[in-house]
Parts: C-alpha cells; structure tokens; sequence
C-alpha cells in the first residue's frame, strides 16, 4: 500500500523513562492513516482519511511488508481506526 503514512494518536502523558524518553506504545490511543504528501512522500497530507488534523498526531515508521499486509503495526491491531480503514477499503 503506498502513498499512505500511518499516524499515531497518543494519549497525554507525564511519564519519562530513565533515558529522558517517553515509551510511545504504551500511549497509543488510535492509529491512523494520512494520505502521503505528494511533494514529500515520507510527510502525511493535511488531513488522515478521518479528518483529524495530523499536525497534533506521531508519525509510525510502519510500512506494509507487502500486498496483503496491514496498513497499521499488527501490535496495534485493536487500535486501529474504523473510519480510517474503511476509507482505505473504499478508496
């Protein structure tokens, strides 16, 4: 699947681990999909399929391993945004 950056809704968060990083997963809320930018293809577009604003989300590295593989991280499989997806699927 390409032309899709996936985005990381998280939840607020006070907790630093001992390096001085915050442990991201443990604050994942929903995961998101944003069409890429068309003149920056790593950068999500304005918007994910949803509508949210994707300046207020984290960019996931995930990539698709290949044709049938998820959109989203399958770690973050229940996480995963419905109105997203179906988006993709109609898309």
């Amino acid at each position: 699947m390409t032309g899709v950056v996936v985005m990381l809704e998280l939840e607020p968060s006070t907790e630093v681990l001992d390096a001085g990083e915050v442990d991201l997963s443990a604050r994942v809320r929903f995961v998101h999909a944003a069409a890429a930018d068309p003149d920056v293809p790593e950068d999500p577009g304005p918007v994910t399929f949803c509508g949210l604003d994707t300046a207020g989300l984290e960019r996931e590295p995930y990539r698709p391993s290949g044709p049938g593989a998820p959109w989203y991280p399958p770690s973050q499989r229940t996480r995963r945004c419905r109105e997203c997806e179906a988006a993709l699927q109609a898309g």
